[in-house]
């Protein structure tokens, strides 16, 4: 009897050890999946249907306003080739989009003049595509983005009446699905990678505070910007936006506080500088004030906030 119920014990015990492994293993299993999930997102969305083409513009978190693309396939184009490759990844979509379009010869110079007027400005600073005459790419090239942040914007003339629009963001050269003569020769090379780095018709501004962009077609976007002061554990901030002159119109202050974890526990906002021309601003030496240095009719004036 004692041997029956020691056999019995045992199988108990090896069933449940081998059912604690198993659970361990789903949920080991679980959290695994959730962390690719969340790090390399769902299944890619790839497509060769040029009648989807005008979905890529609203795809979830696209870091381009594919400016150097048509809105619209014209009526006067015969697509030849198209691909399209969307994930959408942690932080940024990984994306690669490929149409190439021959046209009758009254829509391809309609397709040229837009290529040679698109630009955005952004307060007083015209920004245009650039042209590259077979300096980087095996056709004359023009450029909405050349390396930055990873991604790369253009559109080339491959043929008579012919043109080929590429985007690709942080896709790797042995990724590329189209021909790689389409490639400027230093693709996705170690130099110029990164934010503010390369050529990027859409960054608006790049100040202390952060790195504005615009993925917007508005060729006259408005343009916002910050400076800001650090106190400790808190930030004092001038908002601004630039107008046609390029003058920064100052849009309020404030002053942010925050706990030593991080979390922020109250903000203060100051409207009376608002409309006046922003020049500069100083922290007191006991930290304890903050001057503004601002421009209006009656020429340069100060004031002075008391930090909490």
């Amino acid at each position: 009897m004692k041997n029956k119920n020691k056999k019995r014990a045992k199988k108990i015990a090896k069933g449940f050890l081998i059912g604690l492994g198993l659970a361990a293993a789903t949920l080991f299993t679980a959290f695994f999946v959730l962390v690719y999930l969340f790090l390399f997102g769902p299944p890619a969305t790839i497509t060769k249907n040029v009648d989807k083409y005008e979905e890529i513009f609203s795809e979830r978190g696209i870091q381009t306003a594919y400016l150097v693309f048509p809105e619209k396939i014209p009526e006067g184009a015969t697509v030849k080739d198209y691909y399209h490759y969307y994930r959408d990844t942690f932080n940024m979509p990984t994306v690669q989009t490929y149409l190439q379009c021959s046209y009758d010869e009254k829509t391809y110079k309609e397709e040229i003049d837009r290529l040679e007027n698109t630009s955005k400005t952004y307060g007083n600073r015209k920004m245009e595509l650039l042209r590259d005459e077979k300096r980087k790419f095996n056709f004359p090239a023009y450029i909405a983005v050349e390396n930055a942040a990873n991604s790369y914007e253009y559109a080339l003339l491959t043929g008579a009446n012919e043109i080929t629009y590429v985007y690709t963001s942080y896709i790797e050269k042995n990724k590329v699905r189209f021909d790689k003569d389409y490639l400027p020769y230093d693709f996705m090379t170690d130099e110029g990678r990164g934010f503010g780095s390369g050529y990027s018709i859409y960054y608006a501004s790049v100040s202390s505070a952060a790195i504005d962009t615009d993925f917007t077609r508005n060729p006259m976007p408005e343009v916002t910007d910050a400076h800001m002061r650090i106190i400790g554990d808190d930030m004092f901030f001038v908002h601004v936006r630039l107008d046609e002159k390029g003058r920064e119109i100052i849009t309020s202050c404030s002053f942010h506080t925050y706990t030593e974890d991080g979390e922020e526990k109250e903000t203060i906002e100051y409207h009376d500088i608002d409309g006046a021309e922003y020049k500069d601003m100083e922290l007191e030496r006991d930290r304890s004030e903050i001057t503004v240095t601002y421009l209006t009719g009656e020429g340069e004036q100060t004031v002075t906030y008391s930090l909490p």
